[in-house]
């Protein structure tokens, strides 16, 4: 049943990155939540792997100025197995910054030798599940 939900909210945030932007939209930052449930005992390979292969374009992205903050969080009490392992939150300047870092993802010229496709492939393929969540966020 969790992969049927994963796979509509998936589709809603397609959505919401297609969706026309408002102008007040459009200067407000912009959150997404990833989160991930891995396969039993992978979990530091993921890490790893993230860490090696993701982590550099996101702290290019940061030094680029459309990124505002990376946030990586892992639970320290396990609640049992519908607890997810990992969660990476990721604020962008704007809407128009995390569209256009999906956009450039998809680009296949992007992986430029077979080494970090293949490190990449092997972190997708530690994945048991992922939800990725559009969050509204206010500083009080």
């Amino acid at each position: 049943m969790r992969a049927g939900t994963s796979t509509a909210l998936l589709l809603a945030a397609c959505c919401l990155f297609a969706a026309p932007v408002t102008a007040q939209q459009a200067q407000t930052p912009f959150v997404v939540e990833h989160t991930y449930w891995l396969k039993p005992g992978r979990h530091e390979q993921f890490i790893t792997l993230f860490k090696k292969t993701r982590l550099p374009l996101l702290h290019a992205e940061r030094q680029a100025g459309r990124l505002i903050s990376i946030r990586m969080a892992q639970p320290q009490l396990v609640q049992g197995r519908e607890q997810w392992d990992f969660r990476l939150t990721l604020t962008w300047k704007d809407h128009a910054s995390a569209q256009q870092f999906n956009a450039s993802q998809s680009n296949p010229e992007l992986v430029s030798n077979h080494r970090r496709a293949m490190e990449e492939q092997l972190r997708d393929e530690l994945i048991v599940e992922r939800n990725d969540s559009l969050l509204s966020e206010e500083m009080l």
